[in-house]
């Protein structure tokens, strides 16, 4: 089994700059890590090396930033896998094998780009010519953009989706309010048939289902057939009928978590749901 790691993005700068565009590598490592960019660790070094397939290991994200003699300006970016074969020589490695190492010996398998940043001078002298400053320039305005991005769509992956059933639209449109402004998101339906199919395509990780909607019972009708269905996660019932409604529903046999009585106070349902869910 392949083990995915939970850090965020780990930057490795290789070259020497003892030979001035060759540094770009580690250039672009050095002055990356100044920017503090939460979830990004960054590694410059002379060059790749077998204990660098241990260190990928902890990441879902890997970025090999090396110099290019013929990339198209200012770099190119291109997606790369482990090589078939680990091979090395002098102790150096290419990015292609450092993931073979990580996957093969760490079972661990992350995703990997090389970003080639094109260089000119690779004479034995330190310091970047200006063209290759420019080019890391924009490969570092290129980066911290991708970034933000892949950090979006983590935050985006990790919400927590809830699902309101209900044959008011109101209370519907209401939930969708106090649940999206928590940071949760929300999916609908209007009566238990369609709640159930709702479920089964978005799989909520929790429901919220009112009562009394097209039959008296049928919001304790939906959740034992979600339970039956095998759904594991916490389901809500919403009522109105005040709290006496508590001791005429038997919770335990019906798998329910709790009875929201409408209508519904969100600091309550917002506390509850966060408690259950996300653990705060």
């Amino acid at each position: 089994m392949i083990a995915m790691p939970g850090k965020g993005v780990l930057v490795i700068g290789y070259g020497n700059p003892g030979r001035r565009d060759d540094g770009l590598g580690p250039v672009f490592a050095e002055e990356l890590e100044t920017l503090r960019l939460p979830g990004v660790d960054s590694d410059a070094t002379y060059q790749l090396n077998i204990e660098d397939g241990a260190a990928i290991a902890a990441y879902p994200r890997v970025v090999f930033a090396d110099a290019s003699v013929d990339a198209a300006e200012p770099f190119e970016w291109r997606r790369i896998a482990a090589a078939s074969e680990i091979a090395f020589s002098s102790h150096a490695m290419s990015p292609e094998a450092v993931l073979a190492v990580c996957e093969e010996h760490f079972h661990s398998r992350p995703e990997a780009w090389v970003l080639a940043i094109r260089g000119y001078d690779f004479e034995f002298a330190e310091g970047l010519s200006p063209q290759a400053r420019k080019n890391c320039n924009e490969a570092l305005d290129f980066i911290q953009a991708l970034i933000r991005f892949w950090r979006e769509e983590t935050m985006e992956s990790k919400k927590k989706t809830i699902l309101a059933i209900d044959d008011d639209p109101d209370i519907r449109a209401a939930l969708r309010v106090v649940l999206e402004a928590a940071g949760f998101s929300v999916g609908e339906a209007a009566n238990g048939e369609e709640g159930l199919e709702v479920a089964n395509r978005i799989k909520p990780d929790a429901v919220i289902c009112d009562l009394m909607m097209e039959t008296v019972d049928s919001g304790s009708t939906v959740a034992l057939k979600l339970r039956e269905s095998g759904y594991s996660g916490p389901i809500y019932m919403l009522s109105s009928a005040g709290d006496a409604v508590q001791y005429n529903l038997d919770a335990r046999a019906l798998g329910l978590s709790g009875i929201f009585q409408k209508p519904i106070e969100p600091k309550t349902l917002v506390k509850t749901l966060k408690a259950e869910l996300l653990g705060e």
